[in-house]
């Protein structure tokens, strides 16, 4: 195999791929494969009937044809209340999994359960270091939900292993974290050239101003961006606000998604990660899919060779 160089990971809600239509979720699929994923995380999932035939189907389609080594693997997140899952997709020639964490019991503070897995690069032996990768959907309608769910969050930065102690870190280092997710909330406002949040008055689908917007003690609804925060705090970064800043580019704050009546678009699904991984970020990019998907594709292009080393102790 060619060395590899850059490690590119897509990420999404694929609810709405194809809008029901199957040739275009044909032409959903070939978009996808064509972006050469070797990480895959997916923020909501539909239609999942009983045993994995749905996984089966989805590596099946992200195959590219005639190279069946090249097929990824799949593994799906726990039911929600609602039809909704999340699920990750890997290449094993890249990456291969150290350990699946605990699934969500259903008492759960999740609506729905995110899929999480540390990985380690298939083809680096001495990058002995794991890297926690977790897709996941916050609450669609609950910001008290979506500050339980960030806060759950905040466990793949902690995560630590024992075998890996410093002096620094005498009860082992946290792992690596990457995060994608379809967060129904918003980041914090103030990166130059970011889309800012509606004003609740511009909402016209009224609902969607309790099920996005906090109720403050003097009356005011000011937007939900708890979820961010506190995925900041905990040492994380939202990895299109780090390239804006560190670059100044403003296309990686592409809105990802949003309806009119709801406020227009916004950047509601995010990517996170730990300050080792963010030095490998080579790039981030926003794939349209009109006519294929509600959501836009997010592609996060990684160096190969700097993830290597970050995961090397």
């Amino acid at each position: 195999m060619p060395t590899l160089k850059t490690v590119r990971v897509v990420f999404g809600n694929f609810e709405l791929e194809g809008c029901g239509n199957p040739a275009r979720r044909e032409e959903y699929y070939d978009l996808l494969r064509g972006l050469d994923p070797h990480l895959i995380g997916r923020t909501e999932v539909r239609g999942v009937g009983p045993g994995h035939d749905y996984l089966f189907a989805v590596e099946d389609a992200l195959t590219p044809p005639g190279r069946p080594h090249l097929r990824p693997r799949g593994i799906l997140g726990g039911p929600a209340v609602a039809d909704l899952r999340t699920a990750v997709f890997f290449r094993p020639d890249v990456f291969r999994p150290a350990r699946r964490n605990n699934p969500q019991p259903p008492a759960s503070v999740w609506g729905c359960p995110p899929t999480s897995v540390d990985l380690s690069l298939t083809a680096h032996p001495a990058a002995t270091r794991e890297l926690v990768f977790t897709a996941a959907h916050h609450h669609y309608a609950s910001p008290p939900a979506r500050a339980l769910e960030g806060q759950e969050l905040t466990k793949a930065a902690d995560r630590r292993d024992p075998a890996d102690r410093t002096s620094e870190f005498p009860n082992g280092r946290p792992r690596e974290a990457l995060i994608v997710l379809d967060a129904n909330s918003y980041p914090a406002p103030g990166v130059p050239g970011d889309t800012p949040p509606p004003a609740p008055d511009d909402v016209r689908d009224r609902s969607h101003v309790a099920h996005r917007f906090v109720l403050t003690e003097d009356g005011r609804h000011v937007p939900d961006t708890y979820s961010d925060r506190i995925l900041r705090t905990a040492g994380m970064e939202d990895i299109a606000r780090h390239l804006a800043l560190t670059t100044g580019r403003t296309d990686v704050l592409a809105p990802a998604a949003g309806y009119p009546d709801q406020g227009g678009p916004c950047r509601i699904d995010r990517a996170y990660g730990t300050k080792g991984l963010l030095t490998a970020v080579e790039d981030f990019r926003v794939v349209q899919t009109t006519g294929l998907s509600d959501h836009p594709l997010l592609l996060i292009s990684l160096s190969y060779r700097r993830l290597a080393e970050v995961l090397t102790p």
